[in-house]
């Protein structure tokens, strides 16, 4: 009978939780589900969120979804160093062409374009809007990593 009770409440939790959820992911899956189909370089992995890109010598790696936060990472491997200004030029591109469904790209553009940012530990804090949280980084090694999320 113990274990009944303990069941009921688990499952009463798993409803309540689902039906918390402030975004639905159908965007995300809508947006790379449309790319895979317009792009031939391009795969969606077996977990169904997961879309990767190669291209030239790069290979991007976007991941999204969210519940509470509805945001997108943007992985790219390149055989190249980035100057910070070709970093930057980079992670707009990127974002406008795998976040443009999400985020307001023109703001971050111009955000990038006035140096609107704030350097912590090697990554960039970006302005974006009230809404978005915007960073990204990138080593020695040609990896550029961008997170972002709407609140």
């Amino acid at each position: 009978m113990k274990l009944l009770f303990i069941l009921l409440i688990f499952i009463s939790f798993s409803v309540y939780a689902k039906e918390e959820c402030v975004f639905d992911e159908t965007s995300y899956i809508e947006f790379i589900n449309k790319y895979g189909r317009e792009n031939r370089n391009s795969k969606i992995e077996s977990d169904g969120k997961t879309l990767t890109v190669k291209r030239n010598d790069e290979e991007i790696i976007v991941k999204g979804g969210g519940c509470n936060h509805l945001g997108v990472t943007i992985e790219l491997r390149a055989q190249q160093e980035y100057t910070e200004k070709q970093f930057l030029q980079k992670t707009l591109e990127l974002s406008i062409e795998f976040g443009g469904w999400l985020i307001n790209v023109e703001a971050l553009k111009d955000s990038i374009e006035k140096n609107q940012y704030r350097i912590i530990g090697g990554t960039y804090y970006i302005e974006v809007d009230i809404m978005t949280v915007f960073n990204a980084s990138y080593t020695s090694q040609g990896v550029i990593n961008i997170d972002f999320y709407i609140n």
